[in-house]
């Protein structure tokens, strides 16, 4: 998020560089962006923290949930994902291979999943830590 600010920023501030005569007016101009610049690289911080706070309290009421499927869902995110690899990485390559045919190419399966299942799975495997942690220590 911050490379779109820096990215604004810089054409601005070359435009300040041919607007401005005096040094003076000139240096005026660019602390004026540089706090602006600061400004938005602030706020867009504290949006990337709220929205962080927002997906961890919405994993935290999924698990305190008294319904089975929503606390099995992201297991289920997970093993999906793992058929997914499975099959696109052994299973096919190998009907391809005992069926005679040329090789398949790998199913290209886009970096959006990816990103999606990995954070899931990471999200998971670290909230079931914390509980079993918790629960070994009430035990």
């Amino acid at each position: 998020m911050l490379k779109w600010i820096n990215a604004l920023v810089k054409p601005v501030s070359d435009l300040v560089d041919d607007l401005f005569t005096s040094d003076e007016e000139r240096d005026e101009a660019k602390r004026k962006l540089m706090l602006v610049q600061l400004e938005m690289q602030a706020k867009s911080q504290e949006i990337e923290a709220q929205i962080i706070g927002a997906k961890r309290d919405v994993i935290v009421a999924e698990l305190q949930q008294d319904d089975n499927y929503t606390k099995r869902a992201r297991p289920t995110v997970v093993y999906a994902g793992l058929v997914v690899l499975a099959l696109n990485n052994i299973i096919l390559p190998w009907i391809a291979y005992f069926a005679g045919s040329v090789t398949l190419p790998p199913i290209d399966i886009p970096a959006e999943f990816w990103y999606g299942w990995t954070g899931i799975t990471g999200v998971y495997a670290f909230t079931r830590g914390q509980e079993k942690i918790a629960t070994t220590k009430k035990g």
